[in-house]
């Protein structure tokens, strides 16, 4: 018993050697927490609109085969609903992440965004007025952190990148105070759509990720290369 105790503790000395010998991890560039891959990966998520309080608003989150992602769609009402006279305001859609699982203590286990500094999004939308939605813990559970999702090419894909510092506490829509989001401890993300205009709308979304700053940078100029042979291409156009 004493010889097998021994050789165990040799060969995690031996382990934790070769680990110190090698150095410290790579820094992390990116963590996924969404990824529509395939036709079920749309049924991880939690979609919402202003029929919880008897509105007329549809949402939906199907998986779209042509297009190989998730396809957000729906359409908007801000019609009041006639059941409910003490509502004065409604028209929303919204999908996000379900709640993080808990550990055997019944501690949430949330994501921790420590070593990343943007959230990038892989998606093909129309012009409407989307929200990235992040929920951290903070002091009260209605409040999420949120940023216009800005779309340069609507009706193409592209890969939106957003700083996680230029986020807005808020609560209920109006922005609660200018506390950075606690990048140890996220809970979830979504996008949802708050624009204010009657009609229908489509958002596809292929994955939504935390990246680094070196990430951030490679996506950002990929984006600035495809506008400049946009440019470039419609230059020639115009002179052929």
């Amino acid at each position: 018993m004493a010889t097998s105790v021994i050789t165990k503790m040799l060969k995690h000395m031996g382990t934790s050697l070769k680990t110190n010998l090698s150095g410290p991890p790579p820094p992390l560039k990116e963590f996924i927490m969404l990824q529509f891959s395939s036709p079920d990966s749309a049924k991880g998520c939690i979609v919402r609109s202003d029929r919880e309080i008897q509105g007329y608003s549809t949402a939906n989150l199907d998986w779209n085969e042509r297009e190989r992602a998730a396809h957000f769609n729906g359409v908007l009402s801000l019609d009041l609903p006639a059941s409910r006279p003490e509502v004065t305001r409604s028209g929303y859609a919204m999908f996000r992440s379900r709640d993080p699982p808990k550990d055997f203590k019944g501690e949430e286990i949330c994501w921790n965004w420590r070593e990343l500094s943007h959230i990038a999004l892989r998606v093909k939308g129309d012009r409407r007025k989307y929200f990235v939605n992040i929920q951290s813990k903070t002091a009260l559970p209605t409040e999420i952190h949120q940023h216009r999702l800005f779309l340069y090419s609507p009706g193409e894909w592209e890969v939106a990148v957003i700083p996680i510092k230029s986020f807005l506490l808020t609560h209920w829509g109006r922005v609660e105070s200018l506390q950075e989001i606690n990048r140890n401890r996220v809970r979830t993300i979504g996008i949802g759509l708050l624009d204010r205009q009657y009609g229908p709308y489509s958002l596809y979304i292929d994955w939504i990720k935390a990246i680094s700053d070196s990430e951030a940078e490679r996506y950002i100029n990929e984006r600035r290369e495809l506008e400049m042979r946009k440019r470039i291409h419609l230059l020639h156009e115009s002179n052929a």
